[in-house]
């Protein structure tokens, strides 16, 4: 049976909606918004709306309001616009065209014209969509038939060659993967997603040339002579000449061979002019031929051949970024630094069948031989008590769990709102139908947030919509990845637990947007003292505490605000101040001792006397806030221990802290990257232990010369990252020359004759934040060649 049309109508009068939906009649089902806010939420939250009808004239958003959302999240495309509306006036009926309605309705309005409009409009949309369809599958098909040619093609390179059978696959991911971290860092190349696919696919053919190349040279275990060299470095040119006279007996102009040739002759081109064929230098050479060489190269190390042996990710990675393996685009290696995480996911997947076969036979020797049956028993028997507790708690505090088992393909779902005999479903998690509580938007979601756990962070918190009695509910999804023992890490369940946090939220959003604190400030107060850690009422003015009496009188505390940090003077970020002076609400994350806490300061008058509101809450505590402070973020983020954003080596904050709190905002101030030179040789000639202590010792010498403000982050590996606020570029100069001397005056505890030192770039009140790490690394790099330690 076929679902009716679901028609959502947008207007702000009850009447309007209800004679809409009677001269429409029962063949429609029908949602309903009285304002712009509403239709757009519903919008966001349903797929399956086949038309809007929208008054123009609303409260609030009104109805150009909702078409710009629409036309910027590319809703027009699936979802047509009706404008039914008493205004006349060409401009706004213009105005409404322009935004992409499909028709213009003027009341009053005829009966029949609502009913053949909506009809036609349905109909007219729901022919293009197939036609879409039509057209679609026919270009997957040419593009998949293309696409499995060239994979034939080289992959009869690739086994001539003894490959490992997946390099063509790495190189089209891990070239996809640098282009659309290229795209996002700048505009110079000018590349949309028809680029990247183009590049993506004929970087399959990169090394098309080696069909020429005798095996026993392409196969040769030892290293090659000068003469073998050179004939194995002839495989560009053939390659390109066997793509151009394709391209003459084809078509010339034909973008994909365009850009294979391009890839073929120069994916052994340097940004520094030392590659082959053609010597090229810098942006000389195509950026289809500079990315695919990073992505060849960085598979090249770590793939097994028969010469070498692979290089893990770390290492991979660092004898990169260390020039070891030729001179690359400056902007492509930051691109590589930053998808670090995503790239070692991608190794860990090509890698994942010879680590599962590893553990496959392992267990089934154990099975076999009964040897470890005992401890596996007993090991057994500890899970199936903790899945009992697991049980009881969920089905104490109600709410959804899942359990999705990546091997298997299947997803077990416990909802305890269901009644009990249907409570659990297990399903193909491909055909979706196992997470049916979930919109496409919140299937995506989850989706990305899995793609981007690790082994060190396999714990994932997002809000998503759950619909309950026919509304949709705010959900917390805790999400937990369990990961393989064997081989290389892979993750092979997913745990996950919905709890409903729409009661919370309303709540707790209440608190601080609808109650008006000014009414009764003492009852206001004891209310949030049972959310926050500190509750407090703050002069930034005069720095002092006050007390709220009982006759509602405010009076000063003894000492000043800043103490409750362990500070001696007014804190470098003081959000009271600026909040008093703009009247508004403001936050920001504080640390003292060993705990972060996130900071909120609010604007209130008490009494007719103008002061600050300061909430508090511990991070640990896992209750946050949006990083406007104007209403309770709908998800909790837990396990956020210091432990978890702090580096255990180096003492240092670690990435992923910089991501999370740092990375999206700006800051005045200075910023710099530091590098600490020869690092790699302290490794080889002493061992790593030796250089996580030459680290430690290095971090040290930074921490000693730095403001209680500036901070201290390690970016990967031997590389820092400075964040220096308010500093001017004399103070920023002065702290590198500090950090800079510090370093070459420590002295590793266990090996004093080592002499480390650090290369240092630096810039000063550069926004955003992200374009100023990019200027800084750039600068380093510079100085580091140049023996320079400036701005």
């Amino acid at each position: 049976m076929n679902e009716k049309p679901k028609i959502l109508i947008a207007d702000d009068s009850e009447i309007n909606r209800a004679l809409l939906k009677e001269i429409l009649g029962d063949g429609y089902d029908y949602l309903e918004a009285e304002d712009g806010a509403a239709a757009v939420e519903l919008m966001r939250q349903r797929t399956d709306i086949s038309l809007l009808l929208l008054d123009l004239m609303m409260p609030g958003m009104d109805g150009f309001d909702v078409l710009r959302v629409m036309k910027y999240h590319a809703w027009l495309d699936e979802i047509p616009v009706i404008v039914i509306s008493a205004a006349e006036d060409t401009a706004n009926i213009e105005r409404a065209y322009d935004l992409g309605v499909a028709d213009y309705i003027r009341r009053p309005f005829e009966r029949i014209m609502i009913i053949r409009r909506v009809k036609n409009i349905l109909m007219l949309y729901a022919k293009q969509k197939r036609l879409t369809r039509l057209v679609t599958d026919q270009v997957y098909e040419k593009e998949h038939n293309s696409v499995l040619m060239i994979s034939i093609l080289s992959h009869v390179v690739e086994f001539r060659n003894s490959e490992s059978g997946l390099h063509v696959l790495h190189i089209r991911t891990l070239t996809d993967l640098l282009l659309h971290q290229l795209v996002q860092k700048t505009d110079r190349y000018q590349l949309d997603e028809s680029d990247i696919a183009l590049i993506s696919t004929a970087s399959a053919l990169h090394d098309i040339g080696k069909i020429v190349i005798p095996e026993e040279i392409l196969n040769k275990p030892g290293r090659l002579t000068a003469e073998e060299f050179a004939i194995i470095k002839n495989h560009t040119v053939a390659g390109a000449q066997m793509l151009q006279d394709l391209g003459q007996a084809i078509a010339r102009d034909e973008p994909l061979l365009q850009v294979a040739h391009a890839i073929c002759r120069w994916h052994h081109e340097r940004w520094d002019g030392n590659g082959y064929p053609d010597r090229l230098k810098g942006d000389e050479i195509p950026i289809a031929a500079q990315v695919v060489a990073l992505a060849d190269v960085y598979d090249a190390l770590t793939s097994e051949r028969c010469y070498k042996h692979a290089y893990d990710h770390d290492t991979a990675l660092r004898m990169i970024l260390n020039g070891e393996c030729g001179a690359f685009n400056p902007l492509l290696l930051g691109c590589l630094r930053e998808s670090s995480e995503q790239l070692r996911t991608e190794l860990a997947r090509s890698e994942w069948d010879r680590g599962f076969r590893q553990e496959t036979h392992r267990l089934s020797e154990e099975i076999l031989h009964r040897e470890a049956l005992p401890r596996e028993n007993h090991s057994q028997l500890l899970l199936e008590q903790e899945k009992e507790r697991t049980d009881f708690y969920a089905a104490q505090c109600g709410g959804i769990r899942f359990d999705y088992d990546l091997l298997a393909g299947s997803v077990t779902v416990y909802d305890y709102h269901a009644e009990p005999l249907q409570q659990k479903t297990v399903t193909d998690f491909a055909q979706g139908r196992g997470l049916g509580f979930l919109n496409e938007q919140d299937q995506r979601k989850l989706s990305k947030a899995i793609s981007r756990a690790t082994p060190e962070a396999p714990d994932v918190v997002l809000p998503v919509m759950v619909e309950r009695d026919g509304k949709p509910h705010l959900h917390r999804m805790a999400l937990h990845t369990i990961w393989s023992g064997a081989g290389v890490r892979r993750c092979v369940n997913v745990l996950g637990q919905l709890t409903d946090e729409q009661h919370r939220v309303e709540h707790q959003a209440e608190l601080l947007t609808t109650t008006d604190p000014e009414e009764d400030p003492a009852h206001f107060l004891r209310r949030l003292q049972g959310i926050f850690d500190v509750v407090r009422l703050v002069d930034p003015e005069h720095r002092k505490v006050l007390a709220l009496d009982s006759d509602g009188i405010l009076t000063e505390k003894p000492g000043n605000c800043h103490m409750v940090w362990n500070r001696d003077t007014r804190c470098e970020n003081c959000i009271s101040a600026k909040a008093y002076a703009r009247k508004t609400i403001l936050n920001k994350i504080e640390f003292k001792d060993e705990e972060a806490y996130f900071v909120i300061s609010k604007y209130i008058e008490v009494g007719g006397r103008g002061c600050m509101l300061e909430l508090v809450t511990r991070l640990t505590d896992g209750r946050w806030l949006d990083m406007g402070g104007h209403r309770l973020l709908l998800d909790r983020c837990d396990g956020m221990e210091r432990s978890a954003f702090v580096d255990p080596l180096t003492g240092a904050y670690t990435r992923r802290y910089f991501d999370k709190f740092l990375a999206g905002g700006e800051m005045h101030g200075g910023v710099a990257m530091i590098d600490v030179n020869q690092f790699k040789s302290v490794n080889d000639r002493f061992g790593h232990l030796v250089g996580d202590e030459a680290l430690q010792t290095v971090a040290a010498a930074m921490q000693s010369c730095l403001r209680q403000t500036d901070i201290l982050i390690r970016y990967g590996g031997d590389e820092f990252l400075l964040l220096m606020p308010q500093n001017c570029p004399d103070g920023v100069e002065s702290v590198i020359r500090r950090v800079q001397n510090a370093v070459q005056a420590a002295r590793v505890p266990s090996h004093p004759e080592l002499r480390l030192s650090v290369s240092i770039g630096g810039v000063c009140n550069v926004q955003p934040l992200t374009e100023a790490i990019r200027q800084a690394d750039a600068r380093m790099y510079c100085n580091k060649e140049n023996g320079e330690q400036v701005l």
